[in-house]
């Protein structure tokens, strides 16, 4: 694995230093900046090209959610994690709606942490399973109150064979591509080769849209 090169945004300085001594305690992760603003953060995007941006959601001068949308756009091949005190689910659902790759509560594990932001780094995404829940219980309430409940897709509808119904439930567990090829006893390539065609079938454009997708759409429930 080349090391991935990490931009940490977030206003609290001793924060900042703690995750900055954190992160480089591992061989693979490199933190190359680190700011207090949004907008300090997106004109050092487009000056250091960070691989992924370790984003807070509350910032002194706008949004985690502006800045992940404003990133997104600058800088479309930046990977953006956040990493909120809060569990809300409309943050998550904004945040999700903003693009970034994934979302991390501040008291998760240290290992967990570098664990997603090394998963996020090769272009997969993580989004805890008890999230994902929230995300889904909020569409369908929304869905509801205003009348707008589409029959969802069945799993035959779209043509999923049963080992990409495997693979996509494994991805709304959050499994990465490792655990997943462990899993079902496949390769990570043939793995790979899965999720290609699972997001042509469902029509969305990453992993993070898959599982989002499968879980409004009510084809899996995650764990609880």
């Amino acid at each position: 694995m080349d090391t991935i090169r990490v931009m940490l945004v977030d206003d609290h300085a001793l924060l900042r230093q703690g995750l900055t001594r954190l992160l480089e305690l591992d061989e693979d992760l490199e933190v190359i900046g680190q700011t207090a603003t949004g907008t300090a953060a997106l004109a050092m995007v487009q000056d250091i090209h960070p691989d992924v941006v370790v984003l807070d959601v509350n910032l002194p001068d706008m949004t985690g959610i502006e800045v992940a949308g404003r990133i997104r756009k600058l800088c479309p091949e930046i990977r953006i994690l956040a990493l909120t005190i809060h569990d809300d689910v409309s943050y998550i659902s904004e945040m999700i709606r903003a693009g970034v790759d994934g979302y991390m509560l501040k008291d998760a594990e240290p290992a967990r942490l570098i664990g997603a932001i090394k998963r996020i780094g090769v272009g997969e995404s993580v989004f805890p399973s008890h999230l994902m829940e929230k995300v889904a219980e909020r569409y369908h309430r929304i869905s509801e109150e205003y009348g707008r409940i589409q029959t969802a897709a069945t799993l035959e509808e779209l043509q999923l064979t049963p080992r990409e119904q495997e693979v996509l439930q494994c991805i709304v567990q959050g499994l990465s591509n490792k655990e997943i090829a462990a899993q079902l006893f496949i390769s990570e390539k043939t793995v790979k080769n899965h999720i290609t065609s699972l997001l042509r079938k469902l029509n969305v454009d990453d992993r993070t849209q898959a599982a989002v997708y499968a879980v409004t759409k009510g084809l899996f429930r995650t764990p609880l």
